[in-house]
């Protein structure tokens, strides 16, 4: 989790990043290069079939809640959540309960459940390798340490990977070991001495044990939290610094993939887009392409190209607000980033699948932020509207039609049931319709601030501002409900419900 430092705030000059059509025509094309999504029933018995992945593969990580009575539940509504994809899930090994001494039996009784019935829903598993338990992290009376011993690092990896064989596809080296002791917080990368360098051994010995038993497993690795800092502007532990030590030190070819939790500062209501130039780990997300990276995305990506790695993806291991506990920020707003985060992530050529975190809200204390990052709360009831447009969004399924009382918010759309033409409510307020093959703007309501699409009963399609002022309007109320419909000539066409009578039209006919 990121969170901004109490002592320092970040700039307060916030610069607004504008997603006009050059960014649509980067999400369409990489829309076309949908990676296949396999069957689990159909995967060999020695290892998974070799998969390509990418920014339009969808995963949720649930931490250690996943394991409890609720889990069949659970995993069929993730699959429900993506229709027509095949989601991912992100759990931890857990090594403490697998291996309570070192000479006890090792014990998958919890993990098979997890990882059949997955398999079973054809839901790919993405596993973190970790917690070290007492016994192998020196003594330690937490799991939040690394092991101390190579063979009892080497020997569990081994044995993990030997088990799950044809069953898990891709393997994360430790959860944010980057982020230490600091005060009263424990932090998940704990060592006596150098961790940084331990971590990174920890890398190098996984890698040739993971792949000796998977050759096709993806391997990821990275300090993928927003580290410890010293002082309010001094980070040697933030993600981009941490890679940039691996190359320089030899562990480059000891991974095929970085992991990254882009969570900006929540606490601080930052969305995904806010540019943080001098405290960049405050926003792991960040605006792409700045100079200098005003991010830690952008800034980990120019380490990568830097040592000429820029042929591995970055994956989104973790990605999530909470809705209690935190900012105070509406469901709205926090759809608003949300939606806008996973937009972000899918207009970048070297982003992998985006894990969000979580589907389910871990637990239900209203004041502590931890329990409250689900899609829907502990008992499944969907946060609206976060729970529909975030699934539209992740699920790259939109609509063909608003009907009456429907609302499209930014960074959503509408597209022809022929896939030939798309309706958005780009991030800069203006509502473009586009022919998807060259990206070509047919109309717009020529707007720099709408921030949502209503569907009034009154027969009005009406484009709101933030404050609630009109931007745009078709300037059609009272001819009573109406459905706008984007249709496979290219024409976007407001019907009247009751006799299917056009109100109003673009008038964008495309033969």
């Amino acid at each position: 989790m990121v969170t901004s430092s109490s002592d320092a705030s970040p700039d307060q000059t916030r610069r607004s990043i504008r997603w006009l059509s050059t960014a649509v025509l980067a999400l369409l094309v990489l829309a076309g290069l949908v990676t296949p999504a396999g069957s689990a029933g159909r995967l060999p018995a020695t290892s998974p079939a070799a998969t390509t992945y990418g920014p339009f593969d969808v995963g949720f990580a649930e931490g250690s809640s996943l394991i409890d009575t609720d889990l069949t539940r659970r995993l069929d509504d993730m699959v429900a959540y993506l229709p027509g994809r095949s989601p991912m899930v992100r759990i931890d090994l857990d090594w403490w309960y697998v291996q309570q001494c070192p000479t006890c039996a090792l014990r998958w009784d919890r993990l098979d459940p997890v990882v059949d019935a997955a398999r079973a829903r054809g839901i790919r598993v993405l596993m973190v390798l970790a917690y070290a338990p007492p016994w192998a992290n020196g003594g330690n009376s937490t799991d939040k340490w690394f092991p101390t011993d190579d063979a009892d690092w080497t020997a569990i990896v081994s044995a993990t990977v030997r088990h799950f064989a044809g069953r898990v596809h891709a393997y994360e080296v430790w959860n944010e070991p980057n982020n230490g002791r600091s005060g009263s917080y424990e932090g998940f990368g704990n060592y006596a001495t150098d961790r940084k360098t331990r971590y990174w051994e920890l890398v190098r010995l996984a890698h040739p044990q993971i792949h000796a038993e998977c050759a096709d497993c993806v391997v990821l690795a990275g300090g993928s939290a927003s580290g410890t800092p010293v002082t309010s502007t001094g980070n040697p532990n933030e993600s981009a610094l941490w890679l940039d030590w691996a190359y320089r030190n030899g562990y480059g070819p000891y991974f095929d993939a970085v992991a990254l939790h882009p969570y900006p500062a929540w606490n601080s209501g930052l969305g995904p887009a806010a540019p943080e130039c001098v405290n960049r780990w405050w926003n792991l997300f960040g605006p792409p392409g700045e100079n200098p990276p005003c991010g830690e995305l952008a800034y980990l990506r120019s380490v990568m190209v830097n040592h000429g790695d820029g042929a591995k993806k970055i994956w989104g291991t973790e990605f999530g607000y909470p809705t209690s506990g935190a900012t105070g920020l509406s469901r709205e707003t926090l759809r608003d980033h949300l939606v806008q985060g996973v937009y972000m992530w899918r207009t970048l050529s070297y982003t992998g699948p985006l894990f969000l975190y979580s589907y389910r809200d871990a637990c239900t204390d209203p004041t502590n932020p931890e329990c409250n990052f689900g899609v829907v709360t502990r008992d499944f009831t969907p946060k609206e509207p976060i729970f529909s447009d975030l699934s539209v969004q992740l699920s790259d399924a939109a609509p063909a039609d608003l009907r009456t009382g429907q609302t499209l918010r930014r960074w959503a759309k509408l597209r022809s049931l022929d896939g030939r033409f798309e309706l958005w409510l780009q991030d800069d307020g203006n509502l473009v319709l586009y022919r998807r093959s060259s990206a070509t703007a047919l109309w717009s309501s020529n707007t720099r601030d709408g921030v949502r699409l209503v569907n009034g009963p009154d027969g009005n399609l009406t484009l709101y501002r933030a404050n609630g002022t009109i931007a745009w309007s078709t300037q059609t109320g009272g001819h009573g409900a109406a459905s706008l419909w984007l249709q496979e000539d290219g024409n976007l066409v407001l019907y009247r419900d009751s006799d299917a009578r056009p109100i109003w039209a673009s008038n964008t006919t495309v033969s």
